[in-house]
């Protein structure tokens, strides 16, 4: 892999996207106490925070990780770096207006809803330049290109319902929601952790990395289940929707075989931070798989309450988690302490991280999707709000461990 340092944004550009991540995170775990128990799928609280999770926490954190290792694994410099100086900006505009417009007046929601499309539309526009000027094309350089056509898809949508609800438009706006869903959940983030952590997880995980060719079934069947979800309101066939949700489900059945794959390889077995969050959150990958299938065929609230809430918070919360708790630290490592070996002594990597605090922030972020799925299986409401504490908690202690890391001077 031919690696330049200069390919890596600086850490004082991207610091405000960990920040920013890591507190929204906390604050999307607090919140739950704002949600009732047994709330509606569509209601507009639920959606708000459910867009405080998403554009918050998990849009933060993978504009700060796509800068960081998109042109580290395209091999090729940023078109335009400087982007980011605004971008996490627009980005929180965009989100207060969205939640006020949720939770106040709808009249917010196309206001916000622009400059979400407008951050997105930035982000998506200059990473597809960027991966222009690269020389190489491999399944996961197409996956990246796939999942950005997927945002701005999904977004777009978002705006058009936005402006339905206002009556701006004569559409019936919940004839979007499975393309606006799907296209975000499914096309955008969820092809785009399957890309990366075929990179990420040989390069932490100390095992061998699929070919091309194998992770090239997955992407092919994830792209096309949801280009047909997308095609679905227009063409009004159930069977449509039916060929997307079995297209989809053999991407992910195969990208299980990959990780098998890949797990069985190591070369070294090391349970460290890393590893306990990606146990956590491709176990809860697995169940939260099996509960959405088994949501096609049932049609059951149960199997998709409990199938969204362990895709959100037992799959991408410890991903996120995990890879910040290896990133973050190299970054500042890389960026204050690298330049400095031969003029003074410098921390070791591994001391930026305080690891036994991560370790606690972790035990309360398992038992808290532990006890909150227990509860949602049962209709429990005061185990669900019992784990919500445990969950508030790790995210308090995720937001100071990314603060000190970050905060870290010479």
């Amino acid at each position: 892999m031919n690696v330049s340092p200069s390919f890596s944004p600086p850490i004082k550009l991207m610091r405000p996207y960990f920040l920013i991540s890591s507190i929204l995170y906390f604050l999307s775990m607090l919140s739950l106490f704002l949600l009732e128990f047994r709330v509606d799928i569509v209601d507009f609280y639920l959606v708000a925070w459910i867009h405080l999770y998403l554009l918050g926490f998990l849009m933060s954190a993978i504009f700060a990780a796509m800068a960081q290792l998109g042109p580290i694994i395209i091999e090729n410099g940023h078109f335009e770096v400087s982007i980011f100086k605004y971008l996490w900006i627009i980005l929180l505009f965009g989100l207060a207006l969205l939640l006020g417009g949720f939770i106040f007046n709808a009249l917010l929601l196309p206001y916000g809803g622009l400059l979400i499309l407008l951050a997105m539309a930035i982000y998506a526009i200059e990473f597809l330049l960027t991966l222009k000027g690269s020389k190489r094309t491999t399944a996961i350089t197409k996956a990246m290109k796939m999942s950005n056509l997927f945002l701005l898809i999904g977004i777009l949508t978002g705006l058009i319902m936005s402006l339905a609800f206002n009556g701006f438009i004569d559409i019936n706006p919940h004839s979007l929601l499975q393309v606006h869903t799907f296209g975000l959940l499914v096309g955008f983030i969820t092809l785009l952790i399957m890309g990366i952590s075929i990179i990420l997880i040989p390069m932490f995980g100390s095992s061998k990395r699929i070919s091309d060719n194998e992770f090239s079934s997955s992407f092919y069947a994830i792209s096309s289940g949801v280009f047909l979800m997308i095609l679905s309101p227009f063409a009004f066939t159930q069977e449509l929707k039916n060929a997307s949700y079995t297209l989809v489900t053999l991407s992910l059945l195969l990208y299980l075989y990959q990780l098998y794959k890949m797990t069985r390889s190591r070369k070294r077995i090391e349970h460290d931070i890393w590893a306990k969050n990606i146990y956590l959150a491709f176990g809860s990958f697995i169940f939260a798989s099996l509960f959405l299938i088994l949501f096609i065929f049932t049609d059951s609230s149960l199997h998709l309450r409990l199938g969204m809430w362990l895709l959100f918070i037992g799959f991408f919360a410890p991903i996120i988690i995990g890879n910040f708790y290896k990133i973050v630290p190299f970054l500042v490592w890389f960026h204050i302490y690298a330049p400095l070996i031969e003029e003074r002594p410098v921390p070791m990597l591994h001391e930026l991280l305080p690891l036994r605090l991560a370790n606690l922030q972790f035990l309360y972020l398992f038992f808290g999707v532990l006890f909150t799925s227990i509860a949602i299986f049962l209709d429990y409401a005061s185990l669900f709000y019992g784990g919500a504490v445990l969950l508030s908690i790790s995210g308090l202690l995720f937001t100071i461990i990314i603060n000190n890391i970050l905060k870290t001077k010479i």
